[in-house]
């Protein structure tokens, strides 16, 4: 719509800088014009800063989720820690095997399983608690692939700016033309002018026509930024909650099972347990990069709505 009312005010615009003699059109006309084409660039600016404030609160609540879920990583991976000390403990020269006890003395029987299967109660206490964090995490990393697609789908639905950036430019073109045009008419001694439309034409000529569509591309390049980065944490997300059940399976998990891992499973939970905590570390910065891209939008939105705002003041 906008884009056929620019063209038919353009030619109105350009039969004015071109007429006869004497003057076609009059102050009033230059005024109108200018007006209809610069109202409402305000108003579609503040719909981008708004856009700009609900992405920013999807993706700082999507950061807290992801630094929680490493908050709790970490807790986990401590309880991990005091597990496989007293495991190790407990089954140090063979007292977790049938072979290991069936080759002790009593003593030995006495000393290395069954002084040690006291902590089997502290152990069980911090399995269970191991479990419990690990399902949090898990599903606070599943939280974060929520607000990382509805990031992407906000941003993605309003980086194309092009009507914005037609309308700015539509304005800057009729205020260069009013200029030209209110100038023949000044230079014409026979015209009479409407001493209030003078003051708003200067008004006109000094506060609209300043945006710099510039700053309209810049939007559109931070937007596809938020959309680029919130893809990123998505697939993070989706693929450290998949780690992080992994490191929460049962076998990892319960007791029975915990003390019959070998070597190379104890590595494989380990090396699970870190690269959920890695992908819970690597979706609060994508976090933090989304929310920190959104601010500045904001900031940038905000001066440019001032500036339209002036301008339109002026038709009031």
């Amino acid at each position: 719509m906008h884009k056929y009312l620019f063209i038919i005010l353009g030619c109105l615009f350009t039969s004015f800088a071109h007429g006869a003699d004497e003057p076609v059109i009059t102050a009033e006309d230059i005024f109108n014009a200018t007006k209809t084409v610069c109202s409402g660039i305000s108003d579609e600016i503040a719909q981008v800063a708004k856009i700009s404030k609900i992405n920013t609160a999807v993706t700082a609540a999507g950061t807290a989720v992801a630094g929680a879920a490493l908050a709790v990583g970490i807790k986990k991976s401590d309880e991990e820690e005091k597990i496989d000390e007293i495991i190790s403990k407990m089954c140090n020269n063979g007292g977790c095997t049938p072979e290991g006890v069936a080759a002790m003395s009593d003593e030995e029987f006495w000393n290395k399983v069954v002084q040690p299967m006291g902590q089997i109660v502290e152990l069980q206490k911090h399995i269970e608690n191991s479990k419990k964090l690990g399902n949090w995490r898990t599903g606070l990393m599943a939280g974060t692939i929520g607000t990382n697609v509805a990031s992407a789908i906000i941003s993605g639905l309003n980086k194309d700016q092009s009507e914005l950036v037609q309308h700015i430019t539509a304005c800057n073109n009729a205020v260069k033309t009013a200029q030209d045009t209110y100038k023949q008419i000044q230079n014409n001694t026979e015209t009479t002018l409407n001493i209030n439309i003078i003051s708003k034409l200067d008004d006109v000529n000094t506060w609209c026509g300043n945006i710099n569509t510039e700053d309209i591309e810049k939007i559109e390049k931070r937007m596809t930024g938020v959309m680029g980065t919130s893809i990123a944490g998505g697939v993070i997300g989706v693929v450290g909650t998949a780690t992080s059940a992994a490191a929460n399976a049962d076998k990892y998990t319960e007791q029975t099972k915990r003390v019959r891992l070998d070597q190379k499973e104890t590595e494989t939970k380990n090396a699970l347990n870190t690269t959920a905590n890695v992908m819970a570390g690597a979706n609060t910065a994508t976090g933090l990069v989304e929310t920190g891209l959104n601010i500045s939008l904001i900031t940038l939105t905000k001066r440019l709505i001032a500036q339209a705002e002036r301008c339109e003041e002026i038709f009031k």
